[in-house]
């Protein structure tokens, strides 16, 4: 089940990416695919993360969708099923 709920995003995200809100469920998957793909060799390295909690807390994330990363089960995967809900809306 997704969560719809439109979240306000940062000036960082406007200016960049042309975007003003975003669903919860897709600032959790955008950033599940990022580690999907930085650990397809494996490993997410810390750097990786750092850069991650960082961009997704510039751009707007709250705290609760980037917790989520740090226990995301990354090797196991499927692109798949994450990207559908990453959608400009």
């Amino acid at each position: 089940m997704t969560d719809d709920k439109m979240q306000t995003l940062s000036s960082f995200a406007k200016d960049e990416y042309g975007l003003s809100s975003a669903s919860f469920q897709a600032m959790v998957n955008y950033g599940y695919a990022l580690l999907a793909i930085a650990g397809g060799d494996g490993e997410v390295s810390d750097p990786e993360m750092e850069w991650l909690i960082n961009h997704q807390t510039r751009f707007g994330a709250p705290e609760e969708v980037v917790g989520l990363y740090q226990s995301f089960d990354y090797k196991n995967a499927n692109l798949q099923e994450l990207l559908p809900d990453i959608k400009k809306s």
